[in-house]
């Protein structure tokens, strides 16, 4: 790491050089984006002080602007941002559509539609989870979870936090196989201290391959 690359960024943002940047930045997550796009102009700066080149203020701070509108950049690498129904750039990419069920409550309309009864008691019993039913799987996973290794562990937090297969092998040291087949393993170990049982899916037969000899 350029410790010029380090004294600069520090200087500028002491300066409040990127706070300007908020004004071209719509939506409540404004100040995460300039995060993001602070993040990503001083990764940039890394990789052209490992050429020898050096980033003029002005064009840090532009670089960073263009990095923070633009929703498809992101810093962190890894996980698969784009199967997330909620990400941001799929809106903006009008690749999520939007259904509306009859009888479903509206965030600012309340109830629209048919009205159907039917269908309102079933949301209604479907959103009211019973405490003690909470309170008791909690628990129940506790206790598994003080049974697994502190590595297998790191391995279950990570893919909590959407961390890709790739980058939790990067992280443990592993390969992704390894990292894969540990998961599944603890998945049913899991499955099994829960009582849950988990059909196996089918393996497709792989196809063979003939040599023709002429």
């Amino acid at each position: 790491m350029s410790p010029q690359v380090n004294q600069q960024f520090d200087r500028l943002v002491r300066k409040g050089a990127f706070r300007p940047i908020l004004r071209f930045i719509t939506g409540a997550d404004a100040d995460d984006r300039l995060q993001e796009g602070i993040c990503q102009t001083f990764e940039l700066a890394l990789r052209k002080a490992a050429k020898g080149e050096q980033m003029d203020d002005p064009l840090v701070v532009y670089a960073a602007r263009l990095r923070a509108l633009d929703i498809r950049r992101r810093f962190t690498k890894g996980g698969q941002p784009r199967r997330d129904v909620m990400c941001h750039a799929n809106y903006v990419d009008n690749r999520v559509q939007v259904f509306h069920l009859d009888g479903l409550e509206d965030e600012s309309e309340g109830w629209q539609g048919d009205g159907d009864v039917g269908l309102e008691a079933a949301w209604l019993a479907a959103t009211a989870a019973d405490p003690a039913e909470q309170l008791a799987a909690a628990i129940d996973f506790d206790t598994w979870l003080a049974g697994v290794a502190t590595s297998d562990r790191e391995l279950l937090a990570g893919r909590l936090a959407g961390r890709s297969l790739q980058e939790l092998a990067w992280r443990t040291d592993r390969s992704i196989t390894n990292v894969f087949q540990r998961l599944r393993l603890l998945g049913g170990d899991l499955a099994q201290h829960a009582g849950i049982l988990v059909a196996k899916k089918k393996r497709k037969p792989r196809g063979r391959t003939v040599a023709a000899c002429c």
